[in-house]
């Protein structure tokens, strides 16, 4: 089976979005079959990581045609500790391009969830570093992704419910910590009710 995108990116967020997709394939599926997750007996899975190579690279290319970002392998070579020439007017290197895309894309997931008002959050600078990881500070572990972006991730854990959680807010950082907390919560369930299904 050859994998193709379900949907040709028009936006520089939707091609930073299908690269960065193409670039979490590449990573978990390669881990897989180095520590035997996945078996490729018949070379599928190399097939379908080839596949994602060739689009994952057709898209830089398009973004250079696009909006002027300047693919890696242009990108002038400089040694240790010598300053990188600025592009040419109307460019932008890959790499800042990048790094750009993914500061404003987490910004905008960040300000969605009910994280970026809880006093608990480590902020979104860890968010960002993390490649996407809810930044919370007192779940054990990664946390991927919440189950809705106004339910706290704690909720569902063990010895935790949503009288627990407030109470916590309230002794980590007072009332008012509790009542942005709880109007980001109904802010982002109206967002919610309002986009079409």
């Amino acid at each position: 089976m050859k994998m193709e995108l379900t949907k040709q990116p028009q936006t520089e967020v939707e091609y930073w979005k299908a690269i960065e997709g193409l670039g979490g394939y590449f990573w978990s599926t390669n881990h897989g079959l180095r520590h035997g997750h996945i078996e490729d007996r018949d070379g599928e899975v190399a097939k379908s990581i080839e596949d994602a190579r060739k689009i994952s690279e057709r898209l830089v290319v398009e973004l250079g045609e696009k909006f002027g970002v300047i693919h890696p392998r242009d990108c002038p070579r400089v040694g240790p500790g010598q300053p990188v020439p600025p592009p040419p007017d109307g460019k932008v290197y890959y790499r800042d391009w990048y790094n750009r895309m993914k500061e404003s894309c987490y910004r905008e997931d960040y300000e969605g969830i009910i994280c970026s008002a809880c006093p608990f959050s480590e902020g979104l600078q860890p968010m960002i570093s993390l490649g996407g990881v809810v930044p919370c500070g007192i779940f054990q572990g990664r946390l991927y992704k919440l189950i809705a972006p106004y339910k706290c991730g704690m909720l569902g854990m063990v010895g935790w419910n949503t009288e627990k959680l407030y109470v916590e807010i309230i002794m980590e950082a007072g009332r008012n910590a509790l009542m942005q907390f709880q109007k980001k919560e109904k802010e982002i369930r109206d967002n919610l009710a309002q986009k079409p299904q």
